[in-house]
């Protein structure tokens, strides 16, 4: 069986290409395409920031207007305190509390009752003029709870017997001249300063100098 396309058509075929084949040049085809980059994003400028206003170049010999934004005015607190006055207030101690209850059945200590061994577990007031002087030198501390009570009152117990009768010793023997020495050895809260109080009481009572030195 002979083929439909003679050897001469083959011979005689043209290297021009085909007619069809130039629909691409004639009419293109365009595939979208995106920008691709391996640079990471934060090394690209940012971008300028928007203004927030227009500023104008005021002209020679004219005067440009300037609005400034006040500052928000400080809240009154009240007067600050004066200096010194801060370490006044936490020094402070109040000896009297007008609301608190009255004793009336207690009696003061004095010169005869701060030896005595039936006054032990009792509770005896401080004179008026002797609070005086124990507030002159410094004697009362703000850790002793004087604000509880109408009036100072301590307690007396076996340490402040012993102490005041050592003290009354001392009086009476005016001839013998010698230095007594006492070391108060107590944990903290014992009511070490309470029984220096209490022999401070008992020397002012005396009529003694007290020399304090407060911490």
């Amino acid at each position: 069986m002979s083929s439909s396309i003679c050897w001469r058509c083959l011979a005689n075929a043209s290297p021009q290409p085909l007619r069809h084949a130039s629909i691409k040049s004639r009419y293109p085809i365009y595939l979208p395409t995106l920008a691709f980059s391996t640079t990471p994003y934060f090394q690209f400028p940012l971008p300028p920031k928007k203004s927030t206003g227009v500023k104008v170049t005021p002209r020679k010999g004219t005067k440009a207007l300037v609005i400034k934004r006040s500052k928000k005015q400080a809240e009154n607190r009240g007067r600050r305190p004066a200096p010194g006055e801060r370490k006044a207030m936490r020094k402070r101690i109040v000896l009297s509390n007008v609301n608190a209850l009255e004793v009336p059945a207690m009696k003061n200590i004095d010169t005869y009752n701060m030896f005595d061994r039936g006054g032990e577990g009792q509770v005896l007031g401080i004179p008026g003029p002797i609070v005086d002087q124990l507030r002159a030198v410094e004697a009362f501390k703000t850790t002793q709870s004087w604000g509880f009570f109408r009036s100072p009152g301590t307690l007396m117990r076996k340490e402040t017997v012993d102490m005041g009768k050592m003290i009354s010793d001392m009086s009476e023997d005016e001839t013998a001249r010698k230095t007594v020495r006492r070391v108060l050895v107590g944990e903290k809260g014992s009511g070490k300063s309470i029984i220096l109080l209490q022999a401070m009481t008992m020397a002012f009572l005396k009529g003694w100098t007290v020399i304090n030195l407060p911490e």
